[in-house]
């Protein structure tokens, strides 16, 4: 058989069996390479059965009988390319089962990412409007301290330009200087004090939640750092006081933040608590520098525990859930599309709020918001963002699943919540670990719940602090009635200057206390559950590091 040319393949054939050639060809459906090659073959075969034909007609003739022996063209194409394939290299075989596998995986991920982009959340339950039920007490407006502290936050922004930074040093902080002009501040603004103190009066704070309520952010920040200012005011105005000996005036002071503090706390957003329990803190701590100053008779010693004592909430320094959990709620529904088959999926957009694509989107693209078409477009132009469209995309539990996980998660906090670290120790229990594995897979609860392990330390630490300034207070007054300090805090309880010995929720036993020739020393073993005999962490500049991880916090004696 001779070889020829796929240009010259049908040049000699008769009419019918070229078009018939061409017919099969085009049937074939196949690379333009092999379809040349067939063509070049089915034309030799032709020409070799036509070779001893004389004549046109007997040409056309055979030609017809060889057209009939191959049978239907479309049939005779089909068989052509099944041969060839069955006859191609195994990689190129592997190729081409490869490219039509990964064709087939991207016309279905087209198809789920257009289906992604067409969901959009769904607000089902008025959220808002149950927080404002927990935080609301049963009580009138009248009763409410918000707009007496609303108008000292407007007062104290209006002239904070005199003393800006100032007032928020430590009282060893400051110059000479600076205390003139703090208390020339202090003189001219008056009203300011008399407005916290006006809405210390009142038994209540609240405020009333509207629209869209994102929930670590329920306070502005600008009410935030407002009310740590309004403290610090009066912090300073106590300090002055106290070096002046006006120790009746300055417990009102002190007392004025604790109940500040006091009203952030209770069934409130969590970031508000934790406010109101720095400020109590900020009081407290205030509160034993001033009592380690000098000495102070009995009788308004007395006065400041009583009061203590009897504080708005007592010494019940448990965090509430039940506002965070509502916001919480509101926030899935808010972050994921409606129920739909597969259970509600994850809402980029609404992530963008919380920090996500910092690097890619502006801050006034992210206060308008953003399409989740464009967002998509944005992590597609940046691979380094590709992993976090995956997990949006294949792995982030849905709607559904992230309530459950949320249930679990609250429960989990609320049972530890009353748990002193000593116990979670004794038990085992790492709050921050085991948060992670509750919340592990779900790119929603990872964002909003980071360092939320430290919170039942915040809230024991406060409760330490508060407690152990009232056995000084007791151990003070001991002192002035018999002269000496007792032998021990049980001593002290029966005496009646205490009513229970509180105990240290690092050992869950005592606070220790021992007395140092006329003095004492009272501490916890601190986070470390070690006692270390009083011993005490300091920074490079000497100064007592609170609250550190390791040594003890000495509550007494107070440092000049």
């Amino acid at each position: 058989m001779t070889k020829h040319t796929p240009q010259s393949d049908l040049r000699n054939l008769p009419a019918c069996a070229a078009e018939y050639i061409k017919l099969v060809i085009k049937k074939m459906r196949y690379r333009k390479k092999v379809r040349q090659d067939v063509q070049a073959e089915l034309a030799a075969h032709f020409e070799d059965a036509l070779k001893d034909c004389i004549s046109p007609e007997e040409k056309e003739q055979k030609a017809r009988q060889n057209i009939e022996e191959f049978g239907d063209a479309k049939v005779l194409g089909r068989l052509l390319r099944r041969a060839k394939k069955r006859c191609r290299p195994m990689w190129r075989t592997a190729a081409a089962r490869t490219f039509q596998g990964l064709g087939i995986l991207i016309l279905c991920l087209v198809i789920y990412v257009a289906w992604f982009l067409s969901g959009k959340p769904e607000i089902t339950t008025d959220y808002v409007s149950e927080l404002n039920l927990v935080v609301r007490p049963s009580a009138d407006e009248s009763l409410n301290a918000r707009a007496l502290y609303e108008k000292a936050i407007e007062l104290y922004e209006k002239s904070e330009s005199e003393i800006s930074g100032i007032l928020l040093k430590r009282h060893n902080q400051v110059t000479a200087e600076d205390k003139r002009l703090i208390t020339n501040w202090l003189a001219e603004n008056k009203e300011i004090v008399d407005l916290l103190r006006a809405g210390n009066a009142k038994p209540y704070y609240w405020q009333q939640y509207e629209g869209d309520v994102e929930p670590m952010r329920v306070l502005s920040m600008r009410d935030l750092s407002m009310f740590r200012k309004l403290a610090w005011v009066l912090c300073w105005r106590a300090e002055f006081r106290a070096a002046n000996g006006d120790y009746e005036q300055v417990f009102e002071d002190i007392k004025c933040i604790y109940r500040l503090g006091q009203h952030l706390r209770g069934d409130k957003p969590l970031v508000e608590q934790l406010v109101g329990m720095a400020i109590v803190g900020l009081a407290i701590e205030r509160l034993r520098d001033i009592l380690g100053q000098g000495r102070i008779e009995a009788a308004v010693l007395s006065e400041l525990q009583n009061d203590l004592e009897k504080g708005t909430y007592g010494k019940d320094f448990t965090l509430s859930f039940k506002a965070v959990k509502i916001l919480f709620y509101d926030e899935i529904q808010r972050c994921f599309t409606a129920d739909t088959l597969d259970g509600g999926h994850l809402y980029f957009p609404r992530l963008v709020r919380f920090g996500y694509l910092d690097e890619l989107i502006s801050k006034d693209e992210k206060g308008r918001g953003l399409e989740l078409s464009e967002v998509f477009l944005r992590i597609a132009l940046f691979p380094g963002e590709w992993p976090i469209a995956a997990r949006i995309l294949f792995t982030q539990p849905n709607r559904q699943e992230t309530m459950a996980m949320a249930e679990r998660l609250y429960a989990f906090l609320e049972e530890v919540s009353v748990k002193s670290p000593a116990q979670c120790h004794a038990e085992g229990i790492d709050i921050t670990e085991r948060v992670r594995e509750i919340v592990k897979g779900n790119l929603l609860l990872e964002i909003l719940m980071p360092g939320i392990g430290n919170v039942n330390r915040i809230s024991f630490a406060a409760k330490a602090g508060f407690e152990s300034t009232l056995v000084i207070i007791g151990l003070l007054r001991y002192s002035q009635d018999k002269g000496f300090y007792p032998e021990s805090l049980e001593q002290l309880a029966k005496a009646g200057y205490i009513k229970e010995v509180p105990i240290d929720p690092w050992s869950d036993k005592a606070l220790i206390y021992r007395k140092t020739g006329d003095n004492f020393i009272l501490y916890s073993v601190g986070r470390n559950f070690v006692d270390d005999g009083g011993k005490v962490i300091r920074t490079q500049e000497g100064q007592v590091r609170r609250w550190a991880e390791e040594g003890d916090w000495v509550f007494w004696p107070i440092e000049k």
